[in-house]
């Protein structure tokens, strides 16, 4: 754990995260909470198989033969699953008709939380069905070889069910946040597209703020006819109703109009502007029964309070330009609360008819002893955004990859206990003239067909999970949908390579076995 603590700070470093490796401390509370974790969590997957156990007469043991009431658990499985199923599948549709962000958050959680436990729940009887469409094609293309792999993943469904469903939690998590990731990207570049008025942003990579002096420089830029600066405020706003909650509201210069454009229901952006006054997402406002004349109290770091009265109501977050949060105020509102603060971004608009590519050039020479801060056009800005989302959706993979490798480990696992099972079996195969590499193949079809069919199942669970947080999503203005291809075919190619490493142990040792001792195998 702590290896793997440190190899996770190494890769955060490199997305620009610098944390000490060094100053890793362990707490005497890890052991012991981890031996706890593993303990309890040991006992509690034993305690129904060493039941079932428990339960088999020594009579039907010692003759190897199938317990009976193999059908009952399953059904059992079946109305446990469908049930909870429903329940999950249920607060998804909830999740989509919810109107407050806040209230789909928490139904999206518990249909997650419901359609994944169903799903492993009725993984044996879930995976019946999807190894048949899978291996449908195995006896034309393999011959018996095929036929002899697709019945195997079959014969103990409970186990293939197990281990497809390990498989199938992390690909479902992947995919699901793929889609998130792919919709919020996708929303940005429609919302850039159709808001941003400036030729040019100044900023940089990490959204930070900068010194005024190079705002001053900007502005004497050659070129340059229209410089807007915006920062971000952080405030405690009390509500009409008395609530306070805390907002990260956006502070812009007048005439923000000129390089951003944005829809409202009601008011307008430049007089939103004006001091004293505050523009508010449609969205924040209907949750908070905000209307044109409302009065909220903004409190600043520091101290320092402004009464805010709403002087526009707009479709977009921030005022749109891309920006994104529910509060959008005029710089001399916040330059009174916090004077001297630093700007987060400029936005940068040419005389009408001018040449962006000397602008920009002419940008890029001031900016020149700031490498820290870049001079963004359009799809710059749109790839710097990409580039924000995915770094945090590299580091969510590098965890969820810790749960594939253990569910490639249980693929092993699970083909290993088989060929065990089938010691004689495989001698009796070999015997009558299955070569070697043949079995290899037989075992590597199984080992693919259940990594595979996990990854179906994942495929479907995350693109029902992903496709649901787009409509908690479009609630904060992100409305556009999108669906990774490439992501969704790279898991389906992923989990079919899985397959072929997982069965290269198992494979190997099977091939291996002398024949007259296999067949001698009780």
């Amino acid at each position: 754990g702590v290896g793997l603590a440190v190899g996770l700070i190494r890769l955060m470093g490199a997305f620009g995260m610098h944390l000490d490796a060094a100053e890793i401390a362990v707490e005497w509370t890890v052991p012991v909470a981890a031996y706890a974790v593993g303990t309890g969590v040991t006992f509690v997957a034993a305690y129904l198989p060493a039941r079932r156990a428990a339960r088999v007469s020594p009579m039907a043991a010692l003759a190897d033969a199938e317990v009976a009431g193999v059908g009952r658990p399953l059904r059992v499985r079946a109305a446990v699953g469908l049930t909870v199923g429903a329940a999950g599948a249920a607060a998804l549709a909830g999740c989509a008709r919810s109107t407050d962000t806040g209230d789909a958050a928490a139904l999206l959680a518990a249909g997650i939380a419901g359609t994944l436990v169903a799903v492993v729940v009725a993984g044996p009887l879930l995976v019946r069905p999807v190894i048949r469409v899978l291996g449908a094609a195995f006896p034309r293309l393999f011959g018996p070889v095929g036929r002899m792999s697709r019945r195997n993943a079959l014969r103990n469904p409970r186990r293939t069910g197990a281990t497809a469903s390990a498989l199938m939690v992390g690909l479902a998590l992947v995919v699901g946040m793929s889609v998130a990731a792919a919709s919020v990207t996708a929303s940005f570049d429609e919302e850039i597209d159709r808001t941003l008025g400036a030729d040019f942003v100044v900023q940089n990579d990490a959204f930070t703020p900068f010194p005024q002096e190079i705002t001053e420089k900007v502005r004497e830029t050659d070129g340059v006819a229209t410089l807007v600066r915006q920062r971000f405020a952080q405030m405690r706003v009390t509500l009409p109703e008395g609530d306070t909650v805390k907002k990260v509201a956006l502070a812009s210069d007048p005439g923000l109009s000129r390089v951003s454009s944005a829809d409202y229901a009601r008011g307008g952006l430049e007089a939103s502007l004006r001091p004293g006054r505050v523009s508010v997402a449609r969205g924040f406002a209907e949750a908070r029964g905000l209307r044109l004349g409302s009065r909220l109290t903004a409190t600043f770091p520091g101290g320092a309070r402004a009464t805010l009265t709403v002087a526009g109501i707009s479709e977009e977050a921030a005022g749109g330009g891309g920006g994104v949060g529910d509060l959008l105020i005029g710089m001399a509102t916040l330059d009174a609360a916090q004077p001297g603060g630093q700007d987060a971004a400029l936005l940068v608009a040419g005389s009408p008819g001018a040449d962006a590519g000397r602008l920009r050039t002419a940008l890029e020479r001031t900016l020149d002893p700031y490498p820290q801060v870049k001079a963004l056009d359009r799809a710059d800005y749109k790839e710097l955004v990409r580039d924000q989302v995915a770094v945090l959706l590299y580091l969510l993979f590098a965890l969820v990859g810790l749960a594939i490798v253990i569910a490639v480990l249980g693929v092993v696992n699970t083909l290993a206990l088989s060929v065990i099972e089938r010691t004689r079996e495989i001698g009796l195969l070999r015997a009558i003239g299955l070569a070697r590499r043949q079995l290899r193949r037989m075992i590597r079809l199984e080992s693919v067909v259940i990594a595979v069919c996990g990854s179906v199942l994942g495929l479907g669970l995350g693109l029902v999970w992903g496709v649901t947080a787009h409509e908690v999503l479009a609630l904060e203005g992100m409305t556009a949908l999108g669906i990774p291809w490439w992501t969704v075919a790279g898991v389906v190619a992923g989990s079919a390579l899985i397959g072929l490493l997982a069965a290269l142990l198992p494979a190997l040792r099977a091939s291996r076995m002398d024949v007259l001792s296999a067949i001698a195998h009780e």
